[in-house]
């Protein structure tokens, strides 16, 4: 795989100022870099606010809607999940999707955009890491071990969702040589040769193992669900939780741990950040769901470990979860009543408390008709919230999902999956009999707490789960789980076994 020269300088030409963005200030500031002009990447690496800007142009990349701003989250993730009801048509987009119709022309743009997209994020992270060691004089060595580790811990986060999409599931261990990605760990046009997926997991490891090293320097976590502003006059260490900060990186170990199979360290990275006592579950007198005012918090902001500023949120929740007539539009992302409450068990005893389900008493729901029910998870509609313009990437439940899959026995891993459905007023079971039993459950959860926010698919691909609820092209396959890298890219690179 290679980036081109004229992709690397897309990659890099402009990126807003994510740190104003989130104070609300109006910013006309752009990041002008231009990889071979040699005095601009000087100019721009000579002050601590210009490692800063660069450093933020990473989130703002990740932000754009062909990444976690859209089609890693709510979007094509989600579509390929069976979230949604407009799939009945096979000649529109999100129908083609749901029907793994990747030989399709408009699937394949839609995929190779994504693909794009990410390895511009590595781009930045890689340009910063280029720059970053080279800051003596200029940063103090706190600023840069945070710089550093963000960079990195960016870098692996984006690598290990483009294995996770790219690539068979690893299956613990028995597709390790399995051909995979290009692990792109510096700022270059070279080609890249694509590795085999158990190397990029090694590498995604050691970028995350160096980041948690680096960022142990600062600890702190601002719960900006207890009020807009932070305690901290350093814009840099405000809204901690919408950086790769310190118990995110380690939140995201245990999600890699626990995709490689290895149950003693996912448990342990798991309940570091579940013991750290830095996220809270929502309270559910405090649920606020009146999107337009500055109380509402519909994404339960306390329990972000990591989440990504959408500065255009409003824009694009209101093309795909708002309509005002009983049948949806045609990209509009919708479900319908009846399979809601199968998602979430309505029908049994004592379920029907649950505040993440359609008919709560503070609804996260918009139930136009019984057959069209949006989400009001991502509604953005009181201009000063800054709340309504997060979407989640690691969440603390799972967190607690992680460690009641690692724990060793299935009676202590309940305990962990009942923290959880205590904190969503459903009861506490009893441990399963059998773990198909146990991972059943587990899989109800996924169903619940991830809506609109990718993760479904994920968990699906990694317990290949062969029958997906509401699936229209059931059984899964190899081929329906594993993306194909973009046709524009299999020229460049080769498959190598290391």
């Amino acid at each position: 795989m290679k980036l081109k020269t004229t992709q690397l300088k897309k990659s890099l030409f402009p990126v807003y100022l994510f740190g104003l963005l989130l104070l609300l200030a109006s910013c006309n500031k752009w990041l002008d870099v231009d990889p071979k002009t040699k005095v601009k990447e000087g100019k721009q690496f000579s002050s601590k606010q210009g490692y800063i800007d660069a450093l933020f142009g990473i989130y703002q990349q990740a932000a754009e809607l062909t990444s976690y701003g859209g089609q890693l989250t709510y979007g094509m993730l989600d579509i390929l999940a069976q979230r949604y009801e407009n799939k009945a048509l096979t000649t529109n987009i999100i129908g083609k999707m749901a029907r793994y119709s990747y030989s399709d022309s408009d699937v394949q743009t839609a995929i190779s955009a994504v693909f794009n997209n990410q390895y511009k994020i590595i781009a930045q992270a890689n340009f910063v890491l280029k720059n970053v060691d080279q800051s003596e004089g200029v940063l103090d060595e706190t600023s840069k071990n945070i710089i550093k580790g963000e960079a990195l811990a960016m870098r692996a986060y984006v690598h290990f969702d483009l294995a996770r999409l790219f690539s068979e599931r690893y299956a613990d261990g028995a597709n390790a040589s399995a051909p995979s990605i290009a692990y792109l760990k510096d700022f270059t046009v070279t080609p890249q040769g694509r590795v085999n997926l158990g190397t990029v997991l090694a590498l995604c490891e050691a970028d995350l193992k160096a980041a948690e090293s680096l960022l142990a320097v600062n600890q702190t976590i601002d719960q900006i669900a207890l009020n807009q502003g932070s305690t901290n006059a350093d814009l840099f260490l405000q809204f901690r939780q919408n950086h790769m900060n310190y118990w995110a990186v380690k939140a995201l170990l245990a999600r890699l741990y626990l995709y490689k199979g290895d149950k003693v360290n996912a448990l342990k990275y798991a309940t570091d950040v579940i013991n750290s006592q830095k996220f809270n579950f929502i309270l559910p007198a405090n649920i606020n769901v009146d999107a337009t005012v500055n109380a509402s918090d519909l994404t339960f902001t306390s329990e972000h470990v990591f989440s990504i500023y959408v500065s255009s949120l409003k824009v694009r929740a209101d093309d795909v979860f708002k309509n005002t007539t009983t049948t949806g539009e045609a990209n509009d992302l919708w479900s319908t009543r009846a399979k809601l409450d199968a998602a979430f068990q309505a029908s049994l005893v004592g379920y029907g408390t649950d505040i993440r389900r359609p008919g709560a008493t503070k609804s996260l729901w918009n139930e136009i008709a019984s057959t069209t029910v949006y989400s009001k998870k991502y509604w953005s509609d009181a201009p000063a919230n800054v709340k309504q313009r997060l979407i989640p990437l690691i969440r603390l439940s799972e967190m607690y999902y992680i460690a009641a899959e690692a724990a060793p026995t299935i009676a202590d891993g309940i305990k962990y999956l009942n923290v959880v459905r205590v904190n969503r007023l459903i009861p506490e079971i009893a441990p399963p009999a059998t773990q198909a039993e146990f991972d059943t459950e587990l899989q109800f959860e996924y169903r619940k707490e991830f809506y609109a926010e990718g993760q479904l698919w994920f968990y699906y691909k990694r317990k290949n789960v062969l029958t997906i609820p509401d699936g229209i092209v059931n059984p899964m396959t190899t081929a329906k789980y594993v993306f194909p890298i973009p046709n524009d890219e299999l020229e460049f690179g080769s498959v190598v076994g290391n």
